[in-house]
């Protein structure tokens, strides 16, 4: 900020008394400064686009003056303004984003440079996690976001987390009348330590429309002590 006062000043003076000291002849007059706006950014899908949260380099190094350049001001498009040569920026918010580089040389000359950054809208998740937990395990059950349809067949996939060093696991899938699986929902696991996961999977066939729920019970052990835990889905098919 106090760089910004000097730099008001000084343009302040040149407009009240002209020029700052006289040219000699043959002397080429002082050039205003050039200002080029370099973009970096390895997750962009293009160079000035990706997806959101997004985070930019915006290097201002390859400007150039005739002799300094004494200040590189920043407008970042949010409402946010900095100084440096080189800044960092990530934009959490889908949107496009006005950058804007403004340069200035010892005798408050100006260049000002603008480029555009397209930020988008990640795409919605693929899958989605119905989670249910207590002390000993987490459970989690992983389906498709997307509507599924009357007739087709689903995989779906249980995860298990220890979060102590766990003797057993039993799980055991309880399909409502609109599934159906010729697998066997039953699942067991021996020794699973603290941090650790695993995971199973089985497919079901979808056999009616209409909203449906699928449960799930089981239970874990550690040393003397066993806890039970259930975790039910809601289905909705068109």
């Amino acid at each position: 900020m106090k760089r910004v006062q000097q730099l008001a000043i000084v343009l302040l003076i040149t407009l009240v008394t002209g020029c700052t000291r006289p040219i000699r002849i043959g002397e080429k007059p002082d050039q205003p400064p050039v200002a080029v706006i370099v973009v970096r950014c390895s997750t962009c899908q293009s160079e000035r686009s990706g997806v959101a949260p997004l985070t930019v380099v915006f290097d201002a190094s390859s400007s150039t003056d005739d002799h300094e350049i004494v200040l590189v001001h920043w407008k970042l498009g949010d409402g946010r303004e900095t100084t440096g040569t080189q800044v960092e920026q990530t934009f959490d918010q889908p949107g496009s984003y006005t950058i804007q580089l403004t340069v200035y040389d010892q005798l408050g000359q100006m260049s000002t440079a603008r480029t555009e950054v397209t930020v988008l809208a990640p795409p919605p998740p693929e899958f989605r996690v119905e989670r249910a937990e207590n002390d000993l395990i987490r459970v989690e059950r992983v389906l498709p976001t997307r509507a599924v349809q009357v007739g087709e067949t689903v995989q779906i996939k249980l995860r298990v987390i220890a979060k102590r060093d766990i003797e057993y696991v039993y799980w055991r899938e309880m399909l409502p009348y609109a599934l159906s699986s010729p697998e066997d929902l039953e699942f067991m696991l021996l020794q699973l330590q603290k941090g650790q996961s695993h995971e199973w999977s089985y497919t079901v066939r979808v056999e009616q429309s209409g909203a449906s729920k699928l449960n799930g019970q089981g239970r874990a052990a550690w040393l003397a002590t066993s806890s039970e835990l259930t975790l039910s889905t809601i289905l909705e098919v068109p």
